[in-house]
């Protein structure tokens, strides 16, 4: 959580890369046409957005739990209120769109099929419930935010923007209304209405995690679209060996150094945090007591235990709870030292891109896109140097003056000849789509990635 007064760039990373592929269709002087392509980063926005209120839905249910200690607390109370108003502005969102989506299936049509045309969108944002509903409901949300005694900076005004008049880059003057929503393709109405949803879900995210943590809280995510687990600050602390002991479980005379030497090396080498499945982990590491000899230990349900070197190995084939036993085997009678539960949980989705260093944007010339050579996925957990998989399958797409031209399928992660052949075709202006990724990871799970678009610059 960033600080008060400080914006958070991470959470808006993802937002911002979008708004690039936003920025290439309304600023930059292209043919409507070519705006058929926003289906991609409509569908991009929404499967962004599902993700994101899993973290919601999760960060809720943790204040219910705590809410008088919240309540207790003034600027986690502050935090709250922003968070309930911001809920109300969601809802009210939501329902606009799904008032344009309904009209759409009354005219027996579809915002894929409406895309290049204006007319029967504009007609339905100009009704009672469309943008007027949205008009008055996002400016008295700033104003609330803005009069809130405890605040974050992390402001909606500048990405939506909240002011009755914008001027353009070319210097005109429009209502706000007119800037976002009217006189433009349904591609543009429609992705600016999915955008502002998502910006309003990630803000009321921001807000209950500034509540939590002033309580103690603080969410642990494996991944950008993965949330998991929250934990309490307070509880993350170097144990005393005596605190890990289960409730009444018998504990060796703690005169016995040799016990206290083996239990403390045990608890100073073990590894049980931000363990997935189909990862080998490391639970034991540079340990120099004997396995099998000095002690062991045992996962219920059952897991194979690799010993390298100093090192005692478990890979899990499973989600889920288990528990450790760690036995003391220095004397005749095998003694139980500790039980732990840990929790084993499911890999995150992979980020996949092109590969290559500097291909971070939607931008990139054809010459890059070669040189690349293959898409690559990624795991952001635990420093992993190497992806727990395989891409499998992908689709290439060609839009070439908002059509699609041609399209492919690979097979890999390496360019095919056939994909190579494509790429080469690609003019300026032109979008290449990579849909369809396809990726097999080795928690035997099958996982299908969001498109990349990318706009050819040369």
């Amino acid at each position: 959580m960033a600080a008060e007064g400080q914006v958070d760039v991470k959470r808006y990373q993802i937002i911002s890369l979008l708004y690039i592929v936003f920025i290439c269709f309304s600023v930059i002087n292209i043919k409507i046409s070519v705006l058929d392509s926003n289906i991609y980063t409509i569908k991009s926005l929404q499967s962004i957005e599902k993700e994101e209120l899993k973290k919601v839905d999760i960060s809720n249910k943790i204040i219910a739990d705590n809410l008088a200690q919240i309540n207790q607390s003034p600027k986690a109370a502050s935090y709250l209120k922003i968070r309930t108003r911001l809920t109300k502005s969601y809802t009210v969102i939501n329902n606009v769109l799904k008032h344009v989506d309904e009209e759409f299936i009354k005219n027996k049509t579809t915002i894929y099929k409406q895309f290049n045309s204006r007319n029967l969108i504009e007609e339905i944002l100009k009704s009672e419930n469309g943008v007027k509903q949205l008009d008055k409901d996002l400016f008295d949300l700033s104003d609330f935010i803005k009069k809130s005694p405890f605040k974050l900076q992390a402001s909606l005004d500048s990405l939506i923007p909240l002011q009755k008049q914008v001027t353009t880059i070319k210097g005109k003057v429009e209502e706000w209304d007119y800037y976002l929503f009217f006189h433009k393709p349904s591609a543009i109405s429609y992705m600016q209405l999915q955008r502002i949803k998502l910006l309003v879900s990630k803000t009321q995210l921001l807000y209950q995690e500034a509540a939590l943590a002033e309580i103690g809280y603080q969410p642990t995510y494996f991944s950008k679209f993965n949330p998991k687990l929250y934990v309490l600050k307070s509880t993350v602390k170097e144990y005393k060996p005596e605190e890990i002991i289960q409730p009444n479980q018998k504990v060796i005379d703690k005169n016995d150094e040799v016990f206290d030497e083996l239990f403390k090396k045990i608890i100073n080498s073990l590894h049980t945090e931000n363990i997935f499945t189909g990862l080998t982990t490391s639970f034991i590491s540079d340990f120099n007591f004997d396995f099998g000899k000095d002690f062991t230990f045992e996962v219920i349900p059952k897991t194979k235990i690799t010993q390298v070197g100093k090192d005692y190995k478990v890979t899990f084939s499973k989600n889920g709870e288990y528990l450790l036993k760690f036995y003391d085997l220095r004397k005749q009678d095998k003694k139980l030292l500790f039980d732990k539960k840990i929790m084993v949980n499911p890999l995150p989705d992979p980020l996949v891109r092109v590969k290559g260093d500097n291909l971070n944007t939607y931008n990139i010339s054809v010459r890059d896109l070669l040189a690349a050579e293959r898409l690559e996925a990624n795991l952001e957990i635990n420093n992993l140097k190497y992806f727990p998989g395989r891409i499998n399958s992908y689709k290439v797409i060609k839009i070439h003056n908002g059509k699609e031209e041609e399209s492919v399928n690979n097979y890999g992660e390496l360019f095919q000849s056939t994909t190579q052949k494509v790429l080469g075709s690609l003019k300026k202006n032109d979008l290449v789509i990579f849909d369809n990724i396809n990726m097999s990871l080795v928690d035997g799970s099958t996982r299908t990635s969001p498109p990349i678009v990318y706009k050819i610059t040369d």
